[in-house]
């Protein structure tokens, strides 16, 4: 078929069974397989999450939402994935949003920061690499790719044109507040800290149109947050 195939509308319904399937997994991976895999294993608990997110979660992410592409009958060509997933080229005003993207990210949270907020999902306890055991990193770096590749892919470049079609200029609303609800079992505390980025990723990446933000500012975010924590630089 036609590679220049429309979009169809996503109505709100629909972006709750597509977000809120992952969130169910997710709830699964964190309070039954990892506890599970604590108990029955001596594998740190850290990359016991690695295990059950990427396994459960993120890599199911990264198939579905290319499934979901194949399912419109589209292609299976580069060009054709990048161009229904807006993978396009950064332009100087891409860089310039996500460079702004950042800085307010990182400035938001470090206000919400000082209010003593407690960060820690409550499934895991991670305080930082102990001597030895910095083959972590190495276990880390998989799972990481696997969380921005696969929730880009599903939630900004699959869900989020369809979700433009049919809420227009509030997809980015829509799709900020399924976002959040996906987080759920991170704890309130870490889903305060992540909010500003939760809804203005969504709207920046709708605005430029390019799925390559919220990849390259998701993964930032993110990579920094744990490699700190990990060091013991938090």
């Amino acid at each position: 078929m036609n590679e220049n195939l429309k979009f169809k509308p996503m109505p709100f319904w629909m972006s709750l069974l597509f977000f809120g399937i992952p969130t169910v997994l997710l709830y699964l991976a964190t309070y039954r397989l990892i506890p599970f895999l604590n108990e029955n294993t001596v594998i740190p608990p850290v990359v016991n999450w690695f295990i059950s997110g990427g396994v459960l979660v993120f890599i199911p992410l990264l198939v579905a939402s290319l499934a979901a592409y194949r399912l419109e009958g589209r292609p299976i060509s580069r060009t054709a994935i990048k161009k229904r997933f807006r993978l396009n080229p950064m332009t100087k005003s891409d860089w310039l949003w996500t460079i702004g993207l950042l800085v307010f990210t990182f400035a938001a949270s470090g206000l919400l920061m000082m209010t003593g907020l407690d960060t820690s999902p409550p499934f895991l306890h991670f305080e930082g690499l102990a001597k030895g055991e910095e083959w972590i990193l190495l276990a880390w770096l998989p799972f990481f790719a696997s969380i921005i590749i696969g929730e880009e892919f599903m939630w900004r470049g699959y869900i989020l044109p369809r979700q433009e079609i049919n809420h227009g200029k509030w997809a980015w609303f829509i799709n900020g507040f399924f976002w959040t609800m996906f987080h759920l079992s991170f704890g309130w505390g870490l889903i305060i800290l992540l909010l500003p980025l939760m809804f203005v990723l969504p709207w920046v990446v709708q605005k430029q149109k390019n799925t390559w933000i919220g990849i390259i500012v998701h993964g930032i975010v993110n990579g920094l947050g744990f490699i700190s924590i990990a060091l013991g630089l938090k």
